[in-house]
C-alpha cells in the first residue's frame, strides 16, 4: 500500500474505491414507486398491507403535527 508523509506522520494513502451499484429508491426491494408512479410533489407512505412504502400525492389518514407556535404582538 502507498503511503503518504506528512511532516513527521506517516499516514495510508486511499488506492482504490470500491461503489456499489446505483442506489435509487426504485431498486429498494421495500419501495412500491410503480403503483401510483413518481411525480412532483409525491411522498413515501408505508402500506402495511403490502408491507412497502408506496409513492403517493393524496394523504389518508395522515396527521400532520406542525409543533406548537407562539406569537407575542409587541407594545
Amino acid at each position: 500500500m502507498a503511503r503518504v508523509r506528512f511532516g513527521d506522520q506517516s499516514f495510508p494513502s486511499v488506492s482504490r474505491v470500491a461503489v456499489g451499484g446505483a442506489a435509487t429508491l426504485q431498486n429498494l426491494a421495500d419501495v412500491d414507486t410503480n403503483t401510483v408512479g413518481l411525480g412532483e410533489g409525491f411522498v413515501m407512505v408505508y402500506n402495511a398491507t403490502t408491507e412497502k412504502f408506496q409513492t403517493t400525492n393524496v394523504l389518508n389518514h395522515v396527521t400532520v403535527n406542525g409543533g406548537s407556535f407562539w406569537w407575542h404582538q409587541p407594545s
